[in-house]
């Protein structure tokens, strides 16, 4: 196992290009590997461009890390849940067209978060962020947790389009040799362990798995080492952050009540041996607590003797 750092953590409050700087912080502060990400159709139209790619891939590899995985933005593919063929049309263009970015890129693992149903709204304009009645952003809220469903709402058609969505979207991962990590939040259509084994269920592939994110999981009322041992080898790459269980805090791995040896040992024990990627954002100083949460990753993989 190893542990590795998103590029957005150095971005925030924003996810968007450039990532020059970002990738040279986390190759100066000693991470294994980065994370980098398809945020807009503007950065896919202007921003990975072939010359741009080489000299990413160049960047990231002088500093001796691995790309770990390559994520897909809700607001590039999000219209995979729609149920209008044209929209649905043009978010696998462009999944097809990030797939391709990231086999260019040098990983093998393409990630995108579940979206959530085309219509669904709320008081923010990403719906997995609404846990309690006032949320970052909002102001004013109800006394109610409150969101509102799309008009004429058919959930079986929602789903059978979704897993429509998710086959064809696998299909392109292993025509371009990648693996295909979907990853749960609150609020979508597929947000939590057994949603995704269902899933699998109806799409069988071995290009399928999941980025397991630990901090959207915990939220969920989820005991992380159970769910490791359900999802086994279907865990291609993990998001590692820390929670106290009632909100995503996205806080470093050692500061919240995850069990941290429990999930090491529950990984090593289904044979995953890929990276435990920090997701950490909104940090007054990255540089200090994104080292920390390093060395105790690493120290908590070194003491079950799995490095």
């Amino acid at each position: 196992m190893k542990v590795g750092c998103t590029a957005w953590a150095f971005t925030y409050p924003g996810y968007g290009a450039p990532y020059e700087d970002a990738i040279r912080a986390v190759g100066e502060l000693g991470f294994a590997g980065v994370e980098l990400i398809l945020y807009s159709e503007e950065d896919l139209l202007h921003y990975y461009t072939p010359a741009r790619i080489a000299e990413l891939r160049r960047l990231y590899r002088s500093y001796g890390l691995t790309l770990s995985e390559f994520a897909l933005y809700d607001s590039v593919v999000g219209d995979l849940a729609s149920l209008e063929p044209e929209r649905k049309a043009r978010a696998l263009e462009n999944f097809a067209r990030g797939a391709a970015i990231a086999r260019e890129l040098g990983t093998d693992t393409l990630n995108m978060v579940a979206q959530w149903p085309r219509g669904l709204k709320g008081p923010t304009p990403y719906p997995p962020h609404v846990i309690y009645t006032q949320v970052r952003g909002q102001e004013k809220f109800s006394p109610k947790l409150e969101l509102e469903l799309p008009p004429d709402f058919n959930w079986e058609a929602i789903w059978r389009n979704y897993v429509d969505s998710i086959r064809t979207c696998t299909q392109i991962a292993a025509d371009h040799n990648l693996r295909f990590a979907l990853e749960g939040h609150t609020h979508v259509i597929v947000p939590h362990t057994d949603s995704f084994l269902r899933l699998f269920d109806h799409v069988p592939h071995a290009a399928l798995g999941t980025n397991f994110d630990t901090g959207w999981q915990f939220m969920q009322r989820e005991y992380l080492p159970m769910s490791i041992h359900k999802l086994g080898q279907k865990i291609f790459h993990v998001h590692a952050k820390d929670s106290d269980g009632l909100l995503n805090y996205s806080l470093p791995p050692g500061l919240g009540i995850i069990d941290w040896d429990g999930v090491v040992d529950a990984l090593h024990a289904v044979g995953f041996d890929g990276f435990l990627s920090l997701e950490v954002g909104r940090l007054k100083d990255p540089q200090r607590w994104l080292e920390q949460a390093r060395v105790y990753l690493e120290g908590v993989i070194a003491a079950h003797g799995y490095a």
